[in-house]
């Protein structure tokens, strides 16, 4: 038989998060859903009527005991059955969800992260190249201060609400036909009419700062050529428009991508023999299929998992030694699951986006996407997200008397 299996252990919210998602998978799997805990650490209860008590060492704090269970997690179920274990945050919006066992492949089967290893490195390592990228953006958006008072361009929020502004300019130039009336209506209130200010698309822009502002004052964008000179001379910074980058007057550029390091392949390589190249697409360990066969890899994933704990040298989680596990055993070009069964939801990628009368996307509009299963790994409730508008919008209809 197929069965759908959560883990869960402690805070409030992270319980709060599984009984949401299970509410959604029960609507429309057919398979049993099992839940494994440890309810002496649970903050509230879990709304599931199929809960397996483990009772996880003492010594750990709720996040090392949900990576205890999650790991050993065929120790804890039946035999002979086929299991698909999935993260608290999995939202299922679609009766397709349960062919996702039909992708088992022996020995077990996972879908892919969104980003290569050498970018999951920093979240995985005390290496402080986090931190170090954290500094770099403080010390622009400083620099920007200079001149416009507090200001933070670099804020994942902020950059969203930038690049939507940005595009929907892009969008109205492209096509002068289409938006004439849109255009005409900005060229009149931005040079025209004598207005102080004006709302363009739920944005402001103050003619006397020449600023763009959100709904919560804050600065997102603002008319470059008006202040390059300033910039140069004030904060001593400009934009490269050849290499598309900040720079300042000693030649350093603003980069400001994700941050990525090659220490966690480094640290394996070291201890443990295992040369992973630094952009392999590593596996995410939120959705997974496994059955009995899968116990040699399952055991030592959580073998080393679990004697990581004690490293100050790497974080705890259990994606790093899921890396080292996977080339381990020689399944490094292992088929995986299909990414609409873990289509993981970047808040800050402008690429993935839903609207009512479109769908889903992940390339910006260009084509339709159909996921069964929304892997809302942050910004969880955010109002304003089109993704978790859609699933509060599924809620409402199938949810609503």
């Amino acid at each position: 038989m197929n069965k759908f299996v959560f883990v869960v252990c402690g805070g409030r919210e992270h319980i709060e998060e599984l009984n949401f998602s299970i509410k959604f998978l029960r609507h429309f799997s057919k398979n049993e859903i099992i839940v494994i805990t440890d309810n002496k650490r649970n903050e509230i209860p879990v709304m599931h009527d199929n809960v397996i008590q483990v009772n996880t060492p003492e010594e750990f704090d709720n996040h090392q005991a949900s990576i205890f269970i999650k790991t050993a997690i065929n120790r804890f179920l039946p035999k002979t059955h086929k299991y698909c274990y999935l993260d608290g945050d999995i939202i299922a919006i679609t009766d397709k969800v349960d062919s996702i066992f039909d992708h088992f492949l022996a020995p077990i089967s996972f879908a892919t992260d969104h980003c290569a290893i050498n970018e999951f490195s920093p979240h995985a390592m005390n290496c402080k190249c986090v931190e170090e990228n954290l500094k770099e953006e403080d010390n622009f958006n400083a620099k920007l201060s200079e001149l416009f008072g507090k200001i933070n361009l670099t804020d994942p929020h902020i950059k969203k609400q930038t690049e939507e502004l940005l595009s929907i300019f892009v969008r109205y130039r492209r096509n002068p036909i289409k938006y004439v009336f849109k255009n005409t209506k900005y060229l009149l209130q931005r040079y025209v009419i004598p207005i102080k200010s004006f709302i363009f698309n739920n944005y402001k822009f103050q003619k006397k700062t020449k600023c763009w502002y959100n709904n919560n004052n804050d600065i997102i964008l603002f008319d470059y050529p008006y202040y390059e000179k300033k910039l140069w001379g004030t904060a001593g910074i400009r934009f490269n428009k050849e290499e598309n980058t900040w720079e300042n007057k000693e030649g350093k550029k603003y980069e400001f991508k994700a941050p990525s390091c090659n220490h966690l392949t480094e640290y394996l390589k070291k201890e443990y023999a295992v040369n992973i190249p630094k952009d392999w697409q590593h596996w995410n360990g939120g959705v997974f299929l496994f059955d009995d066969s899968s116990a040699d890899f399952l055991n030592y994933w959580h073998n080393q998992t679990i004697k990581e704990f004690s490293n100050p040298y790497t974080k705890t989680r259990d994606q790093g030694i899921l890396a080292l596990t996977v080339w381990k055993f020689r399944l490094e070009n292992h088929p995986t699951i299909p990414q609409e069964f873990n289509w993981i939801t970047e808040y800050a990628n402008n690429d993935i986006v839903w609207q009512k009368d479109f769908g889903y996307t992940k390339d910006g509009l260009k084509t339709r996407f159909s996921p069964s299963l929304l892997h809302v790994y942050h910004e969880w409730g955010n109002k304003d997200w089109s993704i978790w508008k859609s699933v509060k919008e599924l809620e409402k209809q199938i949810f609503t008397d």
